[in-house]
């Protein structure tokens, strides 16, 4: 089993720990979900339980963290009678990231588009494209999206489909499956593998 300690600075572990305590959370480090990088999930009878990918670099882990800790105090606060996303959990998770917005916890780059994506957190960090670009950037392996790539590239992604990207829409990329002729959107930051 891997330790939280290997994902966290000693100077956060303390705090880390302190909150396990607070709020009666057990963090589990498990293998990766295509759909979430960490989820908080309530329990009726003994302790609450926090999930995080264990894929994530140490940045990324952090902010997650972070996140779903939001949901564990909103929870107790106030149980399912408020949005998981709304203005309550916004304004909690304001309030426990602030003290790490500074240079001891991320580096510039990413402390600049955090302090940014934090007036107004969305429900995922993967949605701020740019906050995202600059995590991955810290990862183990390194990844190539369909931002990277050029307009009649052709592609995999991981379920095995075949694509050219064919232009640049507002935000996604406009793309056609080889094999069908379909039209698809991807988000800049989906992962491929260039042919």
């Amino acid at each position: 089993m891997i330790e939280i300690s290997s994902f966290l600075t000693p100077s956060t572990i303390k705090k880390i720990n302190s909150w396990q305590e607070s709020f009666n959370v057990k963090v589990i480090i498990t293998s990766p979900k295509k759909t979430r990088l960490g989820v908080f999930i309530p329990k009726r009878k003994g302790c609450h339980v926090i999930r995080i990918n264990n894929n994530l670099n140490k940045y990324s882990f952090l902010i997650t963290l972070i996140h779903e800790f939001a949901h564990a105090i909103i929870w107790q606060k106030y149980r399912n009678k408020v949005s998981p996303h709304g203005i309550e959990w916004k304004d909690q998770y304001k309030k426990m990231i602030l003290p790490f917005l500074n240079p001891r916890f991320f580096p510039e780059d990413i402390l600049r588009l955090l302090s940014s994506h934090m007036i107004n957190p969305l429900a995922s960090t993967v949605r701020d494209v740019e906050l995202t670009r600059a995590l991955r950037k810290y990862d183990k392996i390194k990844h190539t999206f369909i931002s990277d790539i050029n307009d009649g590239d052709e592609f995999f992604i991981d379920s095995g489909e075949r694509f050219v990207r064919l232009k640049k829409l507002r935000k996604n990329y406009k793309c056609q499956e080889v094999s069908t002729g379909k039209i698809y959107r991807f988000s800049p930051l989906a992962e491929v593998k260039l042919i």
